[in-house]
């Protein structure tokens, strides 16, 4: 028994770029930001606490409406080019997209480990709510689809509606995570369902 809070401190370890040094380079696309801190398959765990987000709400409020401009002039038909990976309903639960990730592959370039060159990444929608990491699961998905507008598709799925992650989840995580009133027409909470009500 006394070896077991030994062995949690290895699975959990610890975060490994503190809080305030999250910050965007100005010379790099917002989406890169989210991309080199999120993106980690191999090396995520769930150490820090639910409570804990990383990026600023501005960012993510900038985020959502980058990624408006993409599903806007895109049709709301999706031609898919084949051979494509379909992943469906992970409501915020970002481990496990990143154990997805670490053991199919990443939507990163073949020479990083990924194969975004050869594959088309197909969600089915339903990215956040009932998980705790919603916020972390839909700015990453975001941000591969500013990156690759053409290879990354975002479905909208029953949770990308106002009404109903404003029970479910999301609208909690805003308000507890962002610090905002997720009734306020400026939170990021709204920017983010107004991008997903663009979502085919």
């Amino acid at each position: 028994i006394d070896k077991l809070a030994e062995e949690a401190k290895k699975i959990i370890g610890k975060p490994k770029v503190p809080i305030a040094e999250i910050h965007k380079n100005p010379k790099d696309p917002l989406y890169s930001m989210f991309i080199n801190h999120l993106l980690k398959p191999q090396e995520y765990s769930a150490s820090l606490p639910s409570h804990t987000f990383v990026f600023r709400k501005d960012h993510v409020i900038e985020l959502a409406k980058e990624c408006l401009t993409i599903l806007q002039s895109q049709p709301m038909i999706v031609n898919l080019r084949t051979p494509v990976k379909i992943f469906g309903n992970i409501h915020g639960n970002f481990l496990d997209l990143m154990r997805f990730f670490d053991l199919w592959k990443a939507p990163i370039e073949n020479s990083s480990g990924g194969d975004i060159d050869s594959f088309a990444y197909l969600f089915l929608g339903n990215y956040v709510d009932r998980g705790s990491r919603s916020l972390e699961t839909i700015c990453l998905l975001m941000s591969l689809k500013l990156k690759y507008p053409e290879s990354i598709y975002l479905l909208r799925g029953n949770h990308e509606d106002r009404s109903i992650n404003s029970v479910y989840g999301l609208g909690e995580e805003c308000a507890t995570r962002l610090h905002e009133d997720i009734n306020d027409p400026a939170s990021a909470f709204q920017d983010l369902n107004n991008t997903f009500y663009w979502m085919p």
